[in-house]
């Protein structure tokens, strides 16, 4: 059998919550304060009007705190949880980190748009995919050491394709055709050409 309760009649045991109370106070665990994030003089973060406590972030709460912040806390023995950010004031970027845990995130379909600009910056970066496919306007690629490795392989230039290097050379275990309407060799040095055959015209 339920109870009601009329209205205005205390709840029993309720949630404790506190917004900024006076600077040192004994809470019971469980306790939910708001208050803004304060800097001490060493760097360290903590909350403005309960400093006696030491400030953590929750694994739940993926967005980096900062100075300014409006935030809600959970008390846990002697230590406040940041579990969310209500309000932010300072401007820039906003940071998600998982501390020293990988960040895993499943989805059947997931859209990044930078609207600007999205920038990938790791150690390595590896993408395994069924079918891949890159379209732009330009695409500039520059490494030290470049390795591509398939099976057959095709490429189509519409206009023009141009390529430097201090030495070429190309290997054909089968055969190598060379065509165009038009086609020049030039060596300021020397040309060579070997082969048990050699058929001109």
């Amino acid at each position: 059998m339920s109870r009601r309760l009329s209205a205005g009649a205390p709840l029993r045991n309720p949630l404790p919550f506190r917004d900024e109370p006076p600077a040192f106070c004994a809470l019971p665990s469980g306790t939910q304060v708001v208050a803004e994030i304060k800097t001490d003089n060493q760097g360290k973060l903590y909350l403005a009007a309960w400093s006696n406590y030491e400030l953590q972030v929750a694994a739940s709460c993926l967005l980096k705190p900062l100075e300014g912040d409006r935030v809600r806390a959970t008390l846990d023995q002697k230590r406040l949880y940041i579990t969310d950010i209500l309000v932010r004031r300072q401007a820039g970027e906003w940071i998600l980190n998982s501390g020293e845990h990988a960040l895993h995130i499943i989805a059947p379909q997931l859209i990044l748009n930078g609207g600007k600009k999205i920038v990938l910056q790791a150690e390595s970066i590896s993408l395994l995919s069924r079918t891949s496919r890159w379209v732009a306007e330009r695409m500039e690629q520059m490494t030290k050491r470049w390795f591509v490795q398939a099976d057959d392989a095709h490429r189509k230039i519409k206009y023009n394709e141009s390529i430097e290097a201090e030495n070429i050379t190309h290997h054909a275990e089968e055969m190598m055709t060379v065509k165009g309407r038009m086609t020049s060799i030039n060596g300021s040095a020397v040309v060579k050409v070997e082969g048990s055959q050699i058929h001109m015209g």
